[in-house]
Parts: C-alpha cells; sequence; structure tokens
C-alpha cells in the first residue's frame, strides 16, 4: 500500500535473506516506478546517481507488444508473479517497524518527482519484471491514443457510437491503472545480487509445452482459431480413413519407446492457425473477437481464414481430408504407400517426416489460390490431378532432402515446379531452389 511518499510492506524472511512485500494498483506502481534502459552503479555524495554507460537494460519489443495485447484484448488478464524492484537507501528517509511483520518506508519525494520527467531518474529500478511493466506501459500508451482519436472524432461529428466507444476506453483505462500487482522490494541489494535474483527467477522457469497450451485451449468455451484448430487436428487423428489417423502425438499421449508417431499435435495447431490468423501475434487478438469480426481476408495465404470467419470449420477439415488422401494414394512404389507411417520406428523417407507436412501445406495453400471453386476443393480427385505431376520425384533421396528445416523449402520448390512448370530461367523459384542447393 501507497500514501503519499509512504510504502507500507510486510517483511518476509527466506533463508537469512530479509525484503519486503505489499501489493499496489498499477496506477500507485508508476508513481514510483517505470521502465528504464539506464542502470545505476552508485551514487555520490550528493546522492546524485551515477549509471553505468556500458550496460543497457533492454527488452524485446514483440514481448512487450504482446503483454499490451493481453492486457488490452484479454478482460480476464491478471498477473499472478510479483514484480521485483529495488530500493537504494539513499532515497530512505526512514523506515518504521508498526508490527513486528510490517514496516513503513518512508521516501524521499524525488522518487516520485523524477518518474514523472521525461529523462528523470528510476530510483526503484527493476530487478525482474521489465517486460510487464513495459507491456503495462505500452498498454496504457496505446489505449490513451485511441482515446484522444475518439475524442477528436467526436468533437467534430458528436455521435452517439463514438461517444459510447469513448466511454468504454475511458472505462478500460480505468480498470487497467486499478488492476492490483504484488511487488516484491529489496533494499540495497548489490548488483551481483540483483543478477543473482533474476537469474535464479528466469532459470528455474519451465517453458509451458506448446502441445499443453494447445489442449488447454481446448477446455474453454470460447469460439477461438486455437480451440478450432485443435478440434480440426483432433478429429483428423481419430478418423480410421484419415490420412492422419493415429499419426498425431497428442499431449498427454503414451507411446513406446521410439515408436511415437512423426507429427505433434502442437505443430499441426500452430500450423493451421497461421492459415486462419494474420500472424501469431495476431491469433492472440484473434481470441477475444466473434468469428464475424474477422474480416475475411482475400489473402491468398490464409486460404482458411474465410471458413473460419464464416462459421465453416468442417470445409478446413474436408480440405485437409482430401489434400492428404490424395498424397496417400498418389504417391507409390512398388505397390508401397509411402505417406503410411505404420510399425516403422523412424521415417523412411520426406513424407513421412514434419518437414514433409510442412512442405505440403504450403502446396496445398498454392492449390487453393487457384481452386477458388469450394465445389473442387473438397474433393479427393481435385489434388490428384496436381499431385500426379510429382509422381517422379524420389522422396526417399536423403541426400536432396535429409529431413532439416532447409529440405522443407527444397521438397516444396521441387513439387511446385512440377506442378506448375517455369516458363523462363527467371522464375524467382528456380532461383530461390538453386540458391537453398548451393548452401548444402
Amino acid at each position: 500500500m501507497i500514501k503519499d511518499n509512504i510504502i507500507t510492506a510486510q517483511r518476509v524472511k527466506q533463508n537469512n535473506q530479509e525484503f519486503l512485500i505489499s501489493i499496489f494498483t498499477i496506477g500507485q506502481i508508476l508513481t514510483f516506478t517505470r521502465y528504464t534502459e539506464r542502470l545505476i552503479v552508485y551514487y555520490d555524495e550528493n546522492n546524485i546517481p551515477e549509471y553505468n554507460p556500458q550496460i543497457q537494460r533492454k527488452v524485446e519489443n514483440i514481448r512487450v507488444e504482446k503483454i499490451a495485447d493481453f492486457l488490452i484484448e484479454d478482460s480476464d488478464a491478471l498477473f499472478p508473479t510479483n514484480i521485483v524492484l529495488s530500493i537504494p537507501s539513499p532515497v530512505i528517509e526512514s523506515i518504521e517497524n508498526i508490527d513486528e511483520s510490517t514496516v513503513k518506508v518512508i521516501l524521499d519525494r524525488s522518487v516520485f518527482s523524477e518518474v514523472k520527467k521525461v529523462n528523470g531518474d528510476i530510483y526503484l529500478t527493476i530487478i525482474d519484471g521489465q517486460h510487464r511493466i513495459r507491456g503495462i506501459e505500452r498498454a496504457i500508451e496505446r489505449i490513451s491514443q485511441e482515446i484522444a482519436e475518439l475524442q477528436k472524432k467526436y468533437e467534430v461529428s458528436l455521435k452517439i457510437d463514438i461517444e459510447k466507444a469513448l466511454e468504454r476506453k475511458k472505462l478500460q483505462l480505468m480498470n487497467l491503472l486499478n488492476i492490483n500487482l504484488l511487488v516484491s522490494f529489496f533494499i540495497d541489494p548489490t548488483l551481483e545480487f540483483q543478477a543473482m535474483i533474476f537469474s535464479t527467477i528466469n532459470r528455474t522457469q519451465k517453458t509451458v509445452p506448446a502441445g499443453l497450451v494447445s489442449s488447454l485451449f481446448g477446455l474453454t468455451d470460447k469460439d477461438t482459431p486455437q480451440k478450432t484448430s485443435l478440434e480440426i487436428v483432433l478429429a483428423l487423428n481419430s478418423f480410421k480413413s484419415s490420412p492422419f489417423y493415429n499419426r498425431i502425438k497428442l499431449y498427454g499421449g503414451r507411446y513406446e519407446r521410439n515408436q511415437s508417431p512423426p507429427l505433434t499435435q502442437a505443430a499441426m495447431v500452430k500450423s493451421l492457425i497461421e492459415l486462419i490468423c494474420t500472424s501469431i501475434r495476431e491469433s492472440e487478438r484473434d481470441r477475444f473477437r466473434d468469428r464475424k469480426e474477422l474480416s475475411i481476408n482475400v489473402n491468398p495465404s490464409l486460404p482458411f481464414r474465410f471458413y473460419y470467419a464464416t462459421n465453416n470449420d468442417q470445409f478446413i477439415t474436408d480440405i485437409l481430408f482430401s489434400f492428404f488422401s490424395a498424397v496417400r494414394n498418389t504417391f507409390l512404389r512398388n505397390g508401397v504407400i509411402l505417406w503410411n507411417f505404420e510399425d516403422n520406428t523412424k521415417p523412411q523417407n520426406i513424407l513421412q517426416t514434419t518437414v514433409g507436412y510442412q512442405a505440403l501445406l504450403s502446396l496445398l495453400v498454392d492449390i487453393l489460390a487457384v481452386e477458388k471453386l469450394d465445389n473442387r476443393r473438397d474433393k479427393i480427385s481435385t489434388y490428384e490431378e496436381y499431385l500426379g505431376k510429382c509422381v517422379s520425384v524420389d522422396f526417399a533421396d536423403q541426400q536432396r532432402y535429409p529431413f532439416t528445416s532447409r529440405s522443407a523449402k527444397v521438397f516444396y520448390y521441387d513439387l511446385s515446379l512440377l506442378i506448375w512448370p517455369p516458363k523462363s530461367s527467371s522464375d524467382d523459384r528456380v532461383k530461390r531452389l538453386r540458391e537453398l542447393l548451393d548452401k548444402n
């Protein structure tokens, strides 16, 4: 809690170390700290901070914008983990004990006045939570900009709908500023101790598996591109007639050693989201939009966006079923179906790998750009006509297709050039394929 220049906090002891913990609204936190790249290393005899000119505390802008998106788009946004700050003793006027566990830290008023300045000194620096603080700042900046733009429009037109949108944005900003956050304070920690805290917190965190994330989206009642993509993947894996039957490694599934399916649930879900949403970042924002709010993008690289936006998920399933069934039907060697991956402990050709799937999916996008009539897009025969031109490819040639990410592009260009032969040597596909092969 904070009142005027006084922070009230609880003492916490862990392994002979003591720190303080308290709860503040975002609006309160931004009165005594904010994101800064500069790092204070010591204070001179007049308590003026000196900065390290070599070390700058940078943040990843993409990560910052994602946090801002989260706060703006998700009405249930929250940060359950602590922001960790350093309080230098030169700005502490006094520390008073209220009881055995509660203290009042009285700060110099310069802490608050400097934060308001464009290039002011930030005395309470962030040990851990820079991206969250900067993301919060960006969310406030973006909402404030939207309010300013709506205000200008309203002053010109005085329309009721603009007035309502303006009130919604003002309420959203107020709600954001009133979100409560947990803050831990360390008094006078050395730079080495700060580094230890930061590295310990971040080193011990474990990345959440992508498969678990996609599975959790399936539990929500909300209609989202993520949930739709997961449902399509699960459906394709479950039908016995499907080319993906038992071919997808589901999160939490039990598989014998060296017998797991070649494709992962996470990779397939991600690949479908990328054909619905303009970017992975935008897919996070699309989670909070009704389907009808999505613009029916004419971009041919997003062939599934139209079906999602118009509530026709089944058509996406039908297209994937038909295309990969055509792959299974078309590519044979001595009666052996090259697509099938049954009892082998490892892939025998590129069709049985993730990179092969990626290349084929890119090819499907190209075909869908040509096949504009929906009455042909879900027909297996449609794709067999195209793929029949590629039967000469040696899919088992691991010198040309060594199951690496580069092979996905080589394989894609090989198939594309067979289906749509180049009209001249200046064809961009020929150039790119040559460059890829030269790197090998």
